[in-house]
């Protein structure tokens, strides 16, 4: 099936602007930006909405107002408006389990403890893409998860994300043109 849709995972409200449990919005929004698509706020599904042509195929770029672990809900109020199934949906999210500057393409599976993947599984399904995101892990073992993910990304996290974003670019657009398969066996070799 085709890929329709592209939504990156995180906290709207600006405080959370530039933190780790974001990445998966910030990088969506970069590879949007890179196809010049402009987003705008829709107020049918509350999302902030952009299009752009990748590889011959009209993809909608979706970065949903609201929280995190409300993924699922908002993610269902944009399929809804579009009229696009969750199956026709790519989905990025940060991962801690993945090391920094490297990401992992999937589909289906686990939520692997992401409160928003679960919400996303539980009220739309499982069959979506996932492009996950390495944070790497915490700084201190004995650190709290949710201080770990909401903290900001240090001036060495920022240079490996931006360092990752022009092959994640290329990912993404070979999952578009030639389909996950494809993109899991060019991208997730170590």
């Amino acid at each position: 099936m085709a890929f329709r849709l592209a939504v990156g995972l995180g906290n709207s409200p600006s405080r959370y602007e530039g933190t780790r449990h974001n990445v998966g919005m910030a990088a969506l929004g970069r590879i949007a930006g890179m196809y010049q698509a402009k987003f705008s706020l829709n107020k049918y599904c509350a999302a902030y909405l952009s299009k752009a042509n990748v590889c011959g195929k009209d993809v909608v770029f979706a970065a949903a107002q609201g929280y995190m672990n409300e993924s699922g809900v908002n993610i269902a109020n944009i399929l809804r408006f579009l009229k696009i199934d969750i199956s026709e949906t790519i989905v990025f999210y940060d991962d801690i389990t993945i090391q920094r500057g490297s990401f992992k393409i999937s589909e289906g599976g686990s939520s692997g403890g992401h409160n928003g993947v679960e919400n996303i599984i539980a009220r739309c399904g499982n069959s979506f893409a996932r492009v996950r995101i390495g944070l790497g892990g915490k700084t201190f073992k004995e650190m709290d998860l949710a201080d770990y993910v909401l903290g900001g990304l240090s001036d060495d996290e920022k240079a490996s994300f931006e360092a990752s974003l022009p092959k994640l670019k290329d990912a993404f657009e070979m999952i578009c043109s030639k389909g996950l398969v494809a993109a899991q066996n060019a991208f997730n070799r170590k």
